[in-house]
């Protein structure tokens, strides 16, 4: 078999095939929840849906190479309306998100919220473990103990009471110490 040559075009693809892999690779198992009504529906892989969007949307190419832009990335996508007026604090041994909670009436008052805080450089991921609804008003999520320094990315995932059907998630900022 004849070694074939790959042109440039192709080597700028699956460099950044290859980086938004590996970004998503930590938040597979949210992706696959988040992105599984819509892959129903259009008959395909919440994974591949997922890297399509990141590869589409989110990739940046620099003179180094693509790098993905974290605010871009979804974490899921879907019919659900996400919350309002989310604010963020972030104390030494948690995270808190609180938000308009007035309205949870009208979009669904059990719908479950999940906060997830990716810290990207050492590729690990943690989401809130208790159960918030939309109608507490908020989500907190305890950091652990050795990642209290670490600074992350933080989405916030809405979806029903039985985890069918998800927001678009919501990129809310980095959160540093």
């Amino acid at each position: 078999m004849a070694n074939k040559t790959i042109s440039p075009a192709q080597q700028r693809v699956r460099a950044a095939f290859k980086v938004g892999q590996a970004f998503l690779a930590p938040l597979h198992g949210l992706i696959k929840k988040g992105f599984a009504e819509t892959a129903r529906r259009k008959r395909s892989l919440p994974a591949g849906l997922a890297l399509g969007y990141t590869l589409q949307v989110a990739i940046k190419h620099e003179a180094k190479g693509p790098v993905v832009d974290p605010s871009l990335v979804r974490l899921s996508d879907g019919s659900l309306p996400g919350v309002y007026m989310p604010e963020l604090r972030r104390y030494a041994d948690r995270i808190e998100l609180t938000h308009d909670s007035d309205n949870a009436a009208l979009f669904g008052e059990d719908d479950r919220l999940t906060l997830c805080a990716y810290q990207v450089d050492k590729g690990y991921a943690f989401v809130n473990e208790q159960i918030w609804q939309r109608r507490e008003g908020k989500v907190i999520v305890p950091i652990p103990e050795g990642f209290r320094d670490d600074g992350f990315h933080l989405y916030l995932l809405v979806s029903n009471r039985n985890g069918l059907k998800y927001s678009r998630s919501n990129y809310l900022g980095y959160s540093t110490k």
